[in-house]
């Protein structure tokens, strides 16, 4: 297929990939002037008109989306029942290929490319967009270490079926969430389950379950924990193992809610943040009955605090010094204990309350109070913040947004951003779905995010041509067909004249919605130069006298180069000047006599 031409401007110049269901060429975009990549269905595929319809319409909604972590498609066509999608063109190497040379990876350089996945996929969801089979073979990086996500428009369309979609995709299962591998419906959730799959691979060198069979695997995604990663790896620390059985709970409910979440989790572990981090629920992770890290910190406080105790209340009963209590409110426990310590106080947990003045780890109340007079060594007793009030998100899916409105205020809760999609099922201003999902914990005050429906998708049509035409011309040839146009940049052509577009986006014949905007790419020279084409022929013989008119249609548009009358009989030669490619039409009384191509 190399050497071919994709929608009169893609030149294919070599194959660089194979997937289950398409093959990747590396191409030239001939209007740009640069280098994508290409990517074309299998006939399998190709024949198979639901899945094509599917597909087309899910890269185009995914090609509206642009994030540094996502391969960004351009465009989306069809050519002699060659189905193909235009995406950005990476310079680097798969996810799966780095893991199978250098795995286990260290673990700063997972955190690095799990940071950039969640990214990526955080972006994407809010765009309403699940991608449904995130696997290492879907994760690009760059020569500059960039880490892109791709495939999304293939996932959408393959949907929850995978496994099922033949032997070519099977892989994917290694990286099925439960609900998948049990065809229920799927969620953000779902995408994150994924991703901790994927770090588990990355920092242990191999995939959670595997088997001989992929409905075997499927099963233990549904039944089984996976291996504890640090006894693969004992490299591994405590906090990055439980946001993997965190990630990968059977529940989706039970994991990391948005992959903002997870990344904030991961950029806290790559910190040094460690002890700040929470591990999996005992009933979800998997962990057994081991102490999460805060509760650690709070005995490993008490224990210092009690040894402290002892020293320094025998040194105030022999020399009965006093030191002035500070104030510690506000402070994070750790801060505060520090403090206390240096003036020879101990500090003592008595108790934890919500607070929305006091953020989660700090301390609330202390007695004695700030300034008091005390013995050195004395306990100093400490209630520390919850944080703000947890209530349960509500059901706000099937409802209007007002109606939403609502019912996040009875809960305390409040309206995040807004999120408008096209969409079969429901009605315009419903909303689809939400983020935090229902019965999530969350602070009061929360923003809750939504996706909310625009009704049923507007009809597509074909992106007329509007290359060689004025600005006004492109205009009405483009409202016609119920389009608009959008940005007007201009660019060297040898093509064109200056002043007509020179290129456009998206590209002639390109199903778009209707009411969508055209960029156009207007030429600033120097255009075609002119060449001259003689044209002779004979007049007729039926008639005495005859009107002969020449038209050409150029690169400067239509008009007429010749117009004189002729006996019958009479030999007319004439020398045309034109610019570009086009062609000449010779009319006797205005009738088509013949034609001309003009190269």
């Amino acid at each position: 297929m190399n050497d071919m031409t994709l929608g009169g401007r893609y030149e294919l110049i070599e194959v660089i990939g194979e997937g289950g269901m398409s093959f990747v060429y590396k191409a030239r975009d001939n209007i740009l002037d640069r280098i994508v990549a290409v990517k074309i269905l299998k006939d399998e595929f190709a024949r198979d008109q639901v899945f094509v319809e599917k597909f087309k319409t899910e890269a185009l909604s995914v090609a509206r989306i642009s994030h540094p972590n996502i391969v960004n498609i351009f465009d989306v066509g069809v050519q002699d029942n060659i189905y193909y999608i235009v995406m950005e063109y990476v310079d680097g190497y798969t996810l799966k290929q780095l893991i199978r040379q250098e795995a286990p990876l260290p673990v700063e350089k997972a955190l690095d490319i799990a940071i950039g996945v969640c990214d990526g996929v955080h972006h994407a969801h809010e765009k309403g967009i699940i991608h449904r089979d995130i696997k290492p073979h879907n994760i690009l990086i760059t020569a500059q270490g960039m880490v892109k996500v791709a495939d999304f428009g293939i996932a959408q369309a393959v949907s929850a079926g995978t496994i099922t979609y033949g032997k070519n995709i099977v892989g994917s299962v290694h990286y099925f969430s439960p609900e998948q591998a049990k065809g229920e419906p799927v969620t953000p959730a779902t995408d994150i389950y994924s991703i901790g799959c994927i770090i588990y691979e990355m920092v242990t060198g191999q995939v959670p379950f595997n088997a001989d069979s992929p409905i075997t695997i499927a099963l233990r995604h549904i039944n089984e924990d996976p291996p504890s990663p640090r006894e693969i790896n004992t490299e591994i620390p405590v906090p990055l193992e439980n946001l993997i059985h965190r990630a990968m709970a059977k529940q989706p409910g039970h994991r990391y809610q948005t992959a903002q979440e997870m990344r904030n989790a991961l950029l806290k572990i790559q910190q040094g943040a460690s002890s700040l981090i929470t591990g999996a629920p005992q009933d979800v992770a998997g962990t057994g009955r081991k102490m999460k890290p805060l509760g650690k910190g709070i005995i490993a406080i008490a224990l210092m605090g009690f040894l402290s105790g002892i020293l320094y209340m025998m040194a105030g009963n022999l020399f009965g010094s006093e030191v002035a209590v500070p104030d510690i409110v506000a402070m994070d426990i750790k801060q505060a204990d520090e403090e206390l310590s240096r003036l020879g106080l101990v500090m003592k947990v008595i108790g934890r309350e919500t607070s929305d003045q006091v953020p989660l780890d700090a301390i609330t109340n202390q007695d004695p109070g700030p300034g008091r007079k005390v013995k050195a060594g004395r306990e100093i007793e400490v209630i520390i913040s919850l944080g703000l009030e947890q209530v349960k998100v509500p059901n706000i899916t099937g409802v209007t947004i007002n109606d939403a409105t609502s019912r996040l205020a009875n809960k305390g809760l409040n309206l995040g951003t807004i999120d408008p999609v096209y969409d079969e099922k429901y009605a315009d201003g419903i909303v689809i779905s939400q983020d935090p999902l229902v019965d999530a914990n969350v602070s009061a005050g929360t923003k809750i995010n939504v996706v909310v429906s625009k009704g049923k998708q507007p009809q597509r049509v074909a992106v007329p041509d509007v290359r060689g035409l004025n600005t006004a011309e492109a205009t009405a040839k483009l409202q016609a067909a119920k389009m608009q146009p959008g940005a007007v940049t201009r660019a060297a052509s040898n093509e064109y004249l200056p002043e007509l577009v020179a290129a456009q986006e998206p590209a002639a014949g390109v199903q778009a919605e209707e009411g969508s905007q055209v960029n156009l790419v207007l030429s600033s020279g120097p255009g075609p130069s002119s060449k001259t084409r003689q044209v002779e022929f004979e007049v007729p013989t039926e008639k005495r006298t005859y009107a002969v008119v020449i038209k050409v249609v150029d690169a400067q548009g239509s008009r007429d180069v010749y117009r004189e009358s002729h006996e019958a009989g009479d030999t007319v030669t004439v020398n045309i000047k034109y610019y570009g490619t086009g062609t000449a039409e010779v009319q006797l009384d205005g009738t088509r006599f013949r034609s001309y191509n003009l190269r």
